[in-house]
């Protein structure tokens, strides 16, 4: 008797699954078609900027933390909230600024935003909750950060010419040119090290989320995420400043510099994970506690937890 509740109770989940997963489709295929050009212009930006192609990746790693957190889910069923989908109006208007003002990452942040407002509104908020991880590394989808290369390039060159100055070595600046006895050298946006900080928040939220449950802990890879490879790209910069001061060359010492960078970079990335290690945590959800059976909120049924 208690095998066939269950797979009655079993069916009756399903069933109530059915209809919300296919308005939950329907919607994002409205919002595909409806925002076709900011997913159009995201994916040409993906596929023409270095500093984006680990955007590829963030789909399919979203899709694996919901997977993961699959247990979550065990006795939900969804409740739709008509009412939860009212902050929709401030994501137009919020739209329509961004498109008067021409911020194209506005317009993309925008359409993230409303894919969290869907799935709350068909699904219920606490599936939403259940699933905040992967819904927020979507955000990870919008190729945002160009603003603040001038800022990075400020940041760069003020810790070349510190450094400079601690070695004791003849330099002038102007504006973003170093001239040093060796040669003269350029921060240009490449140098910025935008790159190197995109690509670490990116795998940042992913260690965070994987390796840790504590949103302290949390946030403080997320701070050293931001922080660390801004420092790292300073230190990398003037380590190739101060190499053109030994070989004579600046030529020399700048050839190949962005390959080196990525070495540099991922050597910091795999120091900071091993410094993480002994403070980790069981980053795999627990899966829910199992119950007696309980009325589902709507249509009487009772589903198994």
């Amino acid at each position: 008797m208690t095998i066939a509740l269950t797979a009655r109770q079993a069916e009756a989940a399903r069933q109530a699954w059915t209809v919300p997963l296919a308005g939950l489709g329907l919607g994002l295929l409205a919002l595909g078609i409806g925002f076709r050009a900011e997913i159009a212009a995201a994916i040409a930006t993906w596929d023409r900027s270095a500093a984006y192609t680990h955007c590829w990746l963030v789909l399919p790693i979203a899709l694996w933390l919901a997977w993961q957190r699959r247990a979550r889910l065990a006795g939900m069923v969804p409740l739709p909230a008509p009412l939860l989908a009212l902050p929709a109006l401030a994501g137009a208007l919020a739209w329509l600024m961004a498109e008067r003002l021409g911020i194209m990452e506005g317009r993309q942040l925008v359409l993230v935003g409303l894919v969290w407002v869907l799935v709350t509104a068909v699904l219920g908020w606490r599936i939403a909750l259940a699933m905040a991880a992967p819904l927020a590394y979507l955000v990870f989808l919008v190729p945002f950060g160009e603003f603040a290369t001038p800022l990075l390039q400020d940041i760069t060159l003020r810790m070349i010419l510190f450094g400079l100055r601690l070695w004791g070595i003849p330099h002038y600046a102007d504006g973003l040119v170093i001239e040093i006895p060796a040669g003269t050298f350029l921060v240009a946006e490449a140098c910025a090290g935008l790159r190197f900080l995109i690509a670490a928040l990116a795998f940042g939220a992913l260690y965070a989320l994987v390796m840790f449950r504590s949103p302290g802990r949390r946030l403080l890879v997320m701070l050293l995420a931001l922080l660390v490879p801004i420092l790292a790209n300073g230190v990398r910069a003037f380590g190739i400043v101060l190499l053109g001061h030994y070989l004579g060359s600046a030529e020399a010492a700048a050839a190949d510099h962005l390959v080196y960078g990525w070495v540099f970079f991922s050597v910091v990335l795999l120091l900071l994970v091993v410094a993480g290690l002994p403070f980790r945590q069981d980053g795999a959800p627990a899966a829910a506690p199992r119950a007696g059976p309980r009325p589902a909120a709507s249509g009487g049924l009772a589903v198994a937890a």
